[in-house]
């Protein structure tokens, strides 16, 4: 067991947040050691808070909830338990990195639905906090799970057999998405559902005048809710607003009279011309819009700044864009790093006018704290897109860590102002979060589940770090 101090994990939070003290850390690699550390912490009458790679960045990284916590570091266990490549499924657990996963399935006819976080962020702690990837959101990559439960039982879900192979969904009720964003159990093997390797891959990406954002966000949603094929996780993304006086600190490149929109065209030759089509007259009204190209993401060269996103849309995790972006050559340095980042992650509506008043808001924001934020839609459905707010400072200047939470919390309001609920949570709102976006019989609900399969509330609130 080794001891974190409360300085430590001061120093590990890129975000700021407000530090947390711990009991200790525990580091078990089988489900065993799981299953005993789980006994001996009830007998201590010890909370226990499980993370994988610790690697939540923006929103606490690997720091608790909640103070005194036995903090259980299952990334030693990191194993691939089964790959079925005629079904397209992989059993897999805790530790079980992005890079790891990606390398596997090479050469075969899946591919990992990637997020453009780090390469070596936990496939099962991004899934279980519904992270997005760049095929589609991570939520619908979960298929069944392995946990542990407060009195040391194990159960399974979603078809995933005690035996450790996957069957696909078997009748009876299923609880898997129970353990998504919940703490009933500690997960400790995840079945992933993967993604066919289309022939060809299209990488749209354009950089349009910031005022086209609504027009152009419209524009995308109606062509996906036309149905159109093969596409995968379109994002309207890197849109800037910046206080009209003060300091303040966004990442390398970007630039706020623009915005970008992204993503991947996925099938044969055929498919993806047909969709290109599409798209381009689905965008006819949007000014700049001739600025947007479709490139064969598999010819896009190392020394493109587009390379990173090429990668990912191809399968392949890469953690140049976020080093790129924060100015670091690697990840170890981002919770130590000059640039901090708070995340707030609403749903966002996909229509224009409602775009516009809510961004219109946000800058009202921006210049009260005098600190900026980058916006971005990830269009994971046809109803709401999974919004993206990241609030940068400079973590030497003595208030900016200040100003970014107070945004952060301005900005929250201002959100649910306009109807936009929170879907993830960072540590300090993790609570409120959930009081305020479920109903009073939802949370008693809620309430009766985690008493009776802890009772003694072992499990501490939160999720694992990614």
């Amino acid at each position: 067991m080794q001891g974190l101090s409360r300085l430590d994990l001061r120093s590990r939070d890129v975000g700021g947040h407000q530090p947390r003290t711990v009991s200790g850390i525990e580091t078990p690699r089988t489900l065993d050691e799981v299953r005993a550390l789980v006994r001996q912490a009830t007998a201590d009458k010890r909370r226990l808070y499980p993370i994988s790679t610790g690697r939540n960045w923006g929103m606490g990284s690997a720091m608790p909830v909640t103070d005194d916590n036995l903090v259980v570091d299952l990334g030693g266990m990191n194993r691939v338990r089964s790959l079925d490549l005629e079904a397209g499924f992989a059993v897999i657990e805790p530790g079980v990195t992005q890079r790891q996963l990606a390398a596997v399935l090479r050469d075969t006819p899946w591919m990992l639905n990637v997020t453009a976080s780090c390469a070596d962020t936990s496939v099962i702690g991004n899934a279980l906090e519904r992270g997005d990837g760049c095929i589609r959101s991570r939520v619908h990559d979960v298929a069944g799970i392995e946990a542990v439960l407060a009195d040391g039982s194990v159960v399974t879900t979603g078809g995933l057999d005690p035996a450790g192979r996957y069957h696909g969904r078997v009748a009876g009720p299923d609880l898997t998405q129970a353990f998504v964003q919940h703490n009933l159990g500690i997960v400790t093997a995840m079945a992933v559902s993967l993604v066919p390797r289309p022939s060809t891959i299209g990488l749209v990406h354009g950089r349009l005048p910031r005022d086209q954002a609504g027009v152009a966000l419209g524009a995308v949603s109606r062509f996906l809710r036309d149905g159109n094929p093969a596409t995968g996780l379109m994002r309207v993304r890197e849109l800037s607003l910046v206080p009209e006086h003060g300091d303040w600190t966004l990442p390398h490149g970007a630039d706020p009279s623009l915005f970008t929109v992204l993503g991947p065209l996925m099938g044969s030759d055929a498919t993806v011309e047909l969709a290109e089509g599409l798209l381009r007259k689905a965008l006819v009204e949007v000014e700049g819009a001739e600025a947007v190209r479709v490139l064969d993401a598999a010819e896009v060269r190392a020394d493109d700044p587009l390379y990173p996103r090429a990668l990912m849309a191809q399968g392949i995790p890469t953690c140049r864009g976020i080093h790129n972006a924060l100015g670091v050559t690697s990840c170890d340095q981002i919770d130590e790093g000059a640039m901090g980042f708070l995340v707030l992650l609403p749903l966002m509506p996909m229509h224009a006018r409602r775009t516009e008043h809510i961004l219109a808001a946000l800058q009202t924001s921006v210049d009260a704290h005098t600190t900026a934020l980058m916006v971005e839609w990830n269009l994971v459905g046809d109803h709401l897109a999974n919004g993206v707010i990241q609030i940068f400072f400079d973590r030497a200047a003595p208030d900016a860590a200040y100003r970014a939470h107070q945004l952060r919390n301005d900005g929250n309001c201002v959100l649910r102002g306009h109807g936009c609920a929170i879907y993830r949570s960072d540590i300090d709102h993790a609570a409120a979060d959930v009081w305020s976006e479920t109903s009073t019989a939802g949370l008693g609900m809620l309430h009766r589940l985690k008493t009776a399969l802890d009772p003694d509330g072992l499990l501490s609130p939160g999720r694992y770090g990614a």
